[in-house]
């Protein structure tokens, strides 16, 4: 098929009008071939009868067949029919010259994708239908019509078989794999059938200088990569792998290459395709979320879209797709809707599958932020699945440095946001640039800014959204830390293995946690905070997940992974009550055994510990309450000038107040300290024994310690 190119638009939607003589060449040609194929209808389809019967209803229909419906109103059915079939027959003969814009895209969809003749007709049959309603009225004269009285009706409109219809729509013919072109099965009515791409047909009635543009409502060229390959160092294995395969796959075009890619909004999961298509030098497109109108697509039409991608690009090379936000595509009920059946898991539904993940001509990237709800017989289709997480501290703090290179914050406060552990990159871009559009410029109202926009958008998420400082130790060495353990031993010994499990035990604010971040200084290492409140979930099954989670965060950072307040998953297992109790403390003990690294437990509550457990612990360490000495180091510390420039006597007379003080802990020096600051009194070393005090009669504690002094003054 021959189809001369005029870049002229055949404005389809203005065609039914009485007025014939106004319009251009390009419109006649639609308007004769819309007058082509209905009169066929009515000539072939029994559609004379039916209309000399009925009479008229609507305009539309004379307009058409050009009579004049106030001189047929009289006339009889007999009458009626002869003339409808006379005028039909004289339509029919017209001579008609394809041209148009139309046309032209049609020639180049028909060259590009081999459409046979009766395959294009199909095609521009269904936009015409589509693209104006008044002629698609016109075949509401033969009102529902069954699938299987709907082939032999086509074929008559088409002049064609009705084998060869039947052949060019089954859903293994090239227009329904391609997705240029579906049958609603479920309509009967005409101008209902067919299923095309939204403003495909709009595309279809504008000039378009390539293939490409014709589709640019549903595929686009991904826009250049915002990241480099150092973005990706906490992934590097995985960075590395999915190059590897990915420029094999393109350089010997292997077919039904898929890799799923998933994890958390905003992590970076775009940006590593488009930042590893452009190291390899592939050219990336990517499936519409919404079209020209800005109108969302249906899971069904990104599908479609998808399936028309992979017939657009297979000749190309170097080529790869992006399909992002898959999460509501693969759940049986959206397959059994695209491929149109009312079963679920049917032989249908996974042959549909097979043809979508399996026989893919370009490399397919599809990328989700939750695949639980994601069948297995789904995911095992993959060829490669990776899960990009959050990036843990190191990689956050540079990303935050990055970002913000030319924002006015302190290294203070970058250091505290970057321990937000659910800031993914996303979220640090897009508050760096609405914090320049506001036009902050002062340090302190650009962190002030920055943390409130950071913060609202982690809330939103459900995530822990307020930046805390990390665990202090500025008056926490082992000097301070009163236990029988040999610390600088076990220190030496973990520095060496890199593997160990302790368990820190006593009362609260003996510094048991502070030790932890002492211990992860000391050996060079991110300490992995977790507290139980960040573990424990409401729904079954996710405190197991959340504990699994943690353990594979420290391996990943080649942390030493500190979970505090352990009493609540570590209690005695012959006392629950709930299985999934036991169960939580059976995934603890399980990780704790296959972790190779550095995990303490700290509690407050020895008693209640499971057996079982605390035999997987090598060193069971308790914190106990301050002595003397080691309170008097730590006032000192606190107080600095206010304490060394006293007389000898005062600090005699101060040291034995402080040793007349029972079950004091750092925790209670940390406490008086922020108060006395509030009070502008930090250096009122009286003040601060007084409230030392007052603190430690709130602890209800009854057991007695020696006191005394050992040092000299």
């Amino acid at each position: 098929m021959t189809i001369p190119h005029t870049p002229t638009s055949t404005a389809i939607t203005s065609t039914i009008s009485p007025n014939v003589n106004n319009i251009t060449a390009d419109d006649l040609c639609i308007r004769q071939l819309k007058q082509l194929w209905f009169c066929r209808s009515l000539l072939f389809c029994n559609g004379a009868k039916r209309l000399a019967k009925e009479r008229f209803h609507q305009d539309e229909i004379p307009d058409l067949l050009e009579l004049e419906e106030e001189k047929l109103e009289d006339k009889k059915p007999s009458v009626l029919y002869k003339t409808i079939k006379k005028q039909s027959q004289k339509l029919i003969e017209t001579h008609i010259l394809r041209q148009g814009s139309l046309f032209s895209n049609l020639e180049q969809i028909n060259h590009h994708f081999g459409l046979s003749n009766i395959e294009t007709d199909i095609i521009l049959f269904a936009t015409l239908i589509e693209l104006d309603s008044a002629y698609g009225n016109c075949y509401d004269l033969y009102g529902s019509l069954s699938n299987r009285n709907f082939y032999p009706f086509l074929a008559n409109i088409l002049n064609v078989s009705t084998k060869q219809i039947t052949e060019v729509l089954n859903k293994d013919s090239l227009l329904h794999k391609s997705g240029l072109l579906k049958l609603h099965t479920s309509s009967r009515e005409v101008d209902q059938k067919f299923d095309l791409l939204k403003s495909f047909c709009n595309a279809l009635d504008t000039p378009q200088q390539t293939i490409e543009s014709l589709f640019s409502d549903f595929i686009m060229p991904a826009p250049a990569a915002e990241l480099t390959a150092l973005h990706y160092n906490h992934i590097k294995k995985d960075y590395s792998r999915l190059s590897k395969y990915l420029a094999v796959v393109c350089n010997e075009k292997i077919k039904g290459a898929n890799i799923l890619i998933y994890g958390p909004p905003g992590t970076g999961k775009t940006q590593w395709v488009r930042t590893l298509v452009n190291e390899l030098n592939i050219k990336l497109y990517e499936i519409s979320v919404e079209d020209a109108e800005g109108d969302v697509l249906s899971g069904k039409e990104r599908v479609t879209a998808c399936q028309l991608a992979q017939k657009l690009l297979e000749k190309g090379n170097n080529q790869a797709l992006l399909f992002d936000e898959i999460e509501d595509l693969f759940q049986t009920d959206m397959f059994a809707q695209i491929v149109g059946s009312s079963h679920r898991n049917t032989q249908t539904n996974k042959g549909w599958i097979n043809q979508l993940l399996e026989n893919n001509a370009v490399p397919t990237f599809w990328l989700s932020n939750d695949i639980s709800s994601m069948n297995d017989s789904f995911l095992r289709r993959f060829d490669l699945v990776f899960e990009l997480p959050i990036p843990p501290h190191s990689v956050r703090k540079k990303m935050l440095l990055q970002s913000l290179d030319n924002t006015a914050v302190s290294e203070k406060w970058i250091e505290r946001m970057s321990h937000l552990e659910h800031l993914p990159p996303a979220i640090i871009d897009r508050a760096t640039r609405v914090n320049k559009i506001i036009g902050e410029s002062t340090l302190h109202s650009n962190e002030k800014n920055l943390e409130q926009i950071i913060g609202n958008t982690l809330k939103a998420m459900g995530h822990k959204h307020r930046a805390i400082n990390p665990i202090s130790s500025n008056f926490y060495d082992p000097n301070l830390i009163n236990t029988k353990a040999p610390l600088e031993k076990i220190s030496q010994g973990l520095n060496s293995s890199r593997n160990g499990r302790l368990c820190f035990f006593g009362p609260p604010g003996t510094g048991k946690s502070a030790y932890a971040k002492y211990l992860a200084n000391y050996l060079e290492i991110p300490l992995i905070a977790k507290r139980a409140s960040d573990i424990i979930d409401c729904y079954l099954g996710n405190t197991e997940k959340n504990i699994a989670n943690m353990f594979e965060q420290a391996t990943k950072e080649k942390g030493l992974l500190l979970l505090d307040e352990a009493d609540s998953f570590l209690r005695e297992r012959k006392n629950n009550q709930h299985s999934w109790e036991t169960t939580q403390v059976n995934e603890l003990l399980v990780q704790m055994e296959n972790f190779k690294g550095i995990f303490i437990c700290s509690t407050n509550l020895m008693d209640n510990l499971d057996t079982a457990a605390l035999r997987r612990f090598d060193f069971k360490l308790e914190f106990t309450y301050l002595k003397t000495e080691q309170a008097w180091l730590l006032l000192k510390g606190f107080l600095n000038k206010a304490v060394t420039n006293l007389p000898s006597k005062k600090k005699i007379e101060l040291k034995k107040q402080l040793a007349s003080i029972q079950h004091l802990t750092p925790g209670d020096f940390a406490t008086i300290q922020r108060k006395l600051t509030l009070l502008d009194e930090l250096d009122n070393a009286n003040l601060f024994i007084k409230e030392l005090k007052q603190e430690v009669n709130f602890k209800n504690e009854s057991s007695e310690r020696a006191i005394g002094f050992s040092a000299d003054f």
